[in-house]
Parts: C-alpha cells; sequence; structure tokens
C-alpha cells in the first residue's frame, strides 16, 4: 500500500539531477513524483524516467507545489539561484515535512567555485526563512547526475 507519507517529491526533477535522484528512489520502489515550474514537462520527464524503467515503477509528474503537497519527502534540486524562490513558492505545502537540499551555492560568473551567502550556509539561510515546521538538510551534492541514472552503478 502506498500513501503520501511514502511519496518522495523532487523539485526541479526534469533537471539531471533531480531526475537521476528519482530514478533511483523509483528503481528501488519507492513513489515518487516529479515537480516543475510547468506542470506539461513535468509530465513529459516523468514519461521519460518511466520507459527507462520499463515497468518497474511508475513517476508521475506535476507542478511544484502539487508535487511538494502529495509528499512527505520533498527534494529540492534545482540551481541555486531558483533555490530561495521555489521552496518559498511551496513554504505552505512542506509544513510538517523534510526538505533535502540538493543545490550547490554555485553563481555567476564563477560557477566552478562554491558562493556562500552572507553567514556561511545556504541551508541554514533557507531553514530561517521556511521556519521551524519545516526540516532542512543539505545532502547529495556530490552525486554524479550520469551515474545516478546507471542502475548498475554502485552508489556509497
Amino acid at each position: 500500500m502506498t500513501s503520501v507519507n511514502s511519496t518522495i517529491a523532487v523539485l526541479g526533477g526534469t533537471g539531471k539531477e533531480g531526475s537521476g535522484l528519482a530514478f533511483r528512489w523509483a528503481h528501488a520502489g519507492r513513489k515518487v513524483v516529479l515537480g516543475s515550474r510547468s506542470a506539461d514537462k513535468a509530465v513529459a520527464a516523468a514519461a521519460e524516467l518511466n520507459a527507462l524503467l520499463a515497468g518497474r515503477s511508475t513517476i508521475a509528474g506535476m507542478d511544484n507545489l502539487a508535487a511538494a503537497s502529495a509528499a512527505a519527502i520533498v527534494v529540492l534540486a534545482v540551481p541555486f539561484a531558483a533555490q530561495r524562490a521555489t521552496a518559498l513558492e511551496v513554504r505552505q505545502a512542506l509544513q510538517g515535512k523534510i526538505l533535502i537540499d540538493v543545490t550547490v551555492p554555485l553563481a555567476p560568473p564563477r560557477v566552478d567555485k562554491v558562493q556562500l551567502p552572507e553567514g556561511g550556509s545556504a541551508v541554514a539561510l533557507l531553514q530561517r526563512e521556511l521556519g521551524a515546521g519545516v526540516r532542512v538538510v543539505s545532502a547529495f551534492q556530490n552525486v554524479s547526475a550520469v551515474h545516478l541514472r546507471d542502475p548498475q552503478h554502485r552508489l556509497d
């Protein structure tokens, strides 16, 4: 039996890292929904992943707010420039949930170096913005999107 409590939403699930994480979790049997600013884009990305899963599992696609509302665990896998706006857009749907922030604070023009915001931690800043009703954690920044799409590749 699958319930909202076992669903993982990946906001930014149409990108390389987000779709790779979604694929791995679905491949392992978890219920996954992809979120995007565009529901149509999320549905198309979900269809592509479902083809790779070959009936092993089914991933759904929807807009970010619907995806965040449908899950107990929400993964934020958007570019750093969209991190804050995306999280604040779905703030109400995140209450009582865990938000896993996959973003890395890379800011143009030097996207080859981490550029920490004032205060030193992008995730701590996001936690303050979202409030105590959301548990914000940071993870998966060093997992290769290429390796995520290969179920034979072992991940530590």
